[in-house]
């Protein structure tokens, strides 16, 4: 079995979902409630967005093989 990888958290893609500059349509619906309650804790000074990059690079990370068609639609190639 083809080990699955995720791309690098220093990417600026991981920042920028957080954040909402790139607006993608998630598959994987986990993956998409995470990053809303990610943008509404930083809102609510709850969390960093470095924190969040951190919380969501280990969640791919976790659970590569779910998140890897949006991973492939974000991130393109890594």
């Amino acid at each position: 079995m083809a080990s699955v990888t995720i791309p690098p958290k220093s990417r600026v893609e991981w920042s920028k979902l957080i954040s909402g500059e790139i607006d993608h349509k998630f598959k994987n619906y986990v993956l998409q409630i995470r990053i809303y309650q990610m943008r509404k804790d930083i809102s609510l000074g709850r969390l960093t967005l470095d924190a969040a990059v951190t919380q969501l690079y280990e969640l791919c990370c976790k659970y590569s093989l779910a998140v890897q068609a949006d991973c492939k639609d974000i991130f393109k190639v890594w």
